[in-house]
């Protein structure tokens, strides 16, 4: 018997499956930095300078040398085999981003 992944009617022609992977944390886990230390290609970073408007809600402690933060999300792609890609999606660490 024969196992193998069903091309479905294309002859070599296989679907990848793909999966989504969220990286979510407080601000300053490094979640920016995995999203591009393991993406195979130049990640998409929405990252903006810390402003003094934010400096009143946003807390810093512990990450006090840290001068940006994402403002959106940011993508990377990992393909695992050829039927097997992973999607990277790194949220902002802020509180005042919780919603995204």
């Amino acid at each position: 018997m024969v196992f193998g992944h069903s091309d479905r009617g294309r002859s070599g022609v296989v679907d990848p499956v793909t999966l989504k992977i969220l990286v979510a944390g407080g601000f300053g886990a490094g979640k920016t930095t995995l999203v591009g230390a393991v993406s195979e290609i130049k990640p998409l970073r929405t990252e903006e300078l810390l402003s003094e408007a934010g400096r009143p809600v946003d807390d810093i402690g512990g990450v006090e040398g840290k001068t940006t933060t994402t403002v959106a999300m940011d993508f990377g792609r990992i393909t695992l085999r050829e039927d097997l890609v992973l999607y990277l999606f790194g949220t902002p660490g802020q509180d005042r981003f919780w919603f995204l």
